[in-house]
């Protein structure tokens, strides 16, 4: 029973748990999973041979979408040659429907004098029926021309505002931030807010695929989500559950490790997790 896996993070690898969990019994998937391009994760660089990259990743929305709810709504953020690679071979086919959104973001790396700098990302939303669940209030913009006519019609009715277009625009989580976690990969949190906001209400369950620095898991309680989510990693796995009990705060004991860092202690790789005094 679904029951048995809510609100909890389990230290184990994705497939493992994904395969455990109840048919059709999660209002939502969010994943961003490894970009397969030799990002360091906790002291190691992952890079697969590209065939095998993708049957994992189509292996992975495989389970995704068994889990997922008729009502539900499935995401993944990814780069674009990625995602269209799982879109050909497996989503276009085995889901009711996808769409495709783009989130750009400033970036100050990547930069080639051969081809123009990539900025943006993929986010593939996938559905198992023209049922699915989705909140346009929860999530409306404001309306640009609120005078028109037909549109203090619309504001009269209780409409809050537009649907948001698919071009969505959140700034890379920089060093330097207050929400910056020691995780490489690490996915603005208004962009996560906005799609547990569309696509979810209070009391439903989301499966977060990848725990990470446990940022989406910690967002998820505090929108009152239930949450599913696995990280095989022992040390972000600890991180994780503290930061749960802690009201979701980083405790000073927990730190990034900055290339500075490794450059002074030397060529010997170090975990990007570390605790101070270690």
């Amino acid at each position: 029973m679904i029951e048995d896996y809510l609100n909890k993070v389990f230290n184990d690898d994705v497939l493992t748990v994904l395969k455990e969990l109840p048919d059709e019994s999660v209002d939502m998937v969010y994943g961003d999973p490894d970009y397969n391009v030799g990002i360091s994760y906790a002291g190691k660089k992952f890079t697969t041979e590209w065939s095998r990259y993708i049957e994992w990743y189509i292996e992975l929305a495989q389970e995704s979408l068994r889990v997922l709810k008729p009502t539900g709504n499935l995401f993944f953020i990814n780069y674009p040659k990625q995602n269209a690679h799982l879109r050909v071979r497996y989503l276009d086919e085995a889901a009711f429907d996808v769409h495709e959104y783009v989130w750009v973001y400033n970036t100050n790396v990547g930069h080639s004098p051969r081809h123009f700098t990539t900025a943006h990302r993929s986010i593939l939303h996938a559905t198992k029926s023209k049922n699915n669940h989705f909140y346009k209030e929860n999530v409306a913009q404001p309306y640009q021309n609120p005078t028109d006519k037909r549109i203090r019609q619309r504001i009269a009715e209780g409409h809050k505002g537009r649907m948001p277009y698919s071009w969505f625009y959140f700034d890379l989580v920089k060093n330097v931030s207050k929400d910056k976690t020691f995780h490489a990969c690490q996915i603005p949190l208004g962009l996560v807010e906005m799609l547990i906001k569309a696509s979810t209400q209070e009391g439903d369950t989301v499966l977060i695929l990848f725990g990470g620095s446990g940022s989406e898991i910690v967002l998820a309680q505090q929108m009152k989500r239930n949450f599913v989510s696995c990280e095989i990693h022992p040390e972000y796995h600890a991180m994780i559950l503290d930061r749960l009990e802690n009201a979701g705060r980083i405790r000073s004991e927990y730190r990034l490790i900055t290339r500075a860092k490794m450059e002074e202690q030397g060529s010997q790789p170090l975990p990007l997790f570390q605790r101070i005094g270690q």
